[in-house]
């Protein structure tokens, strides 16, 4: 029997605030800021599902910059 993920979205507000903190939309400027890949960055942008655990430690990342 196989788990299922919780999957979520942000909106594009939050979106928006997330990339004014981006130094640079680059593999490693997503890695490095926010700690998640750059196709989770743009399923995020383009409002598509992602893990919840990478919003999750996103927004953790975010936060301890503020």
């Amino acid at each position: 029997m196989s788990r299922q993920l919780k999957m979520g979205t942000i909106d594009q507000e939050e979106f928006a605030r997330l990339r004014r903190s981006l130094p640079a939309v680059t593999k490693q400027g997503v890695m490095d800021t926010y700690r998640i890949s750059q196709h989770s960055w743009y399923k995020l942008r383009d409002g598509k599902p992602v893990k919840q655990i990478v919003i999750d430690r996103m927004r953790e990342r975010y936060a301890a910059m503020r």
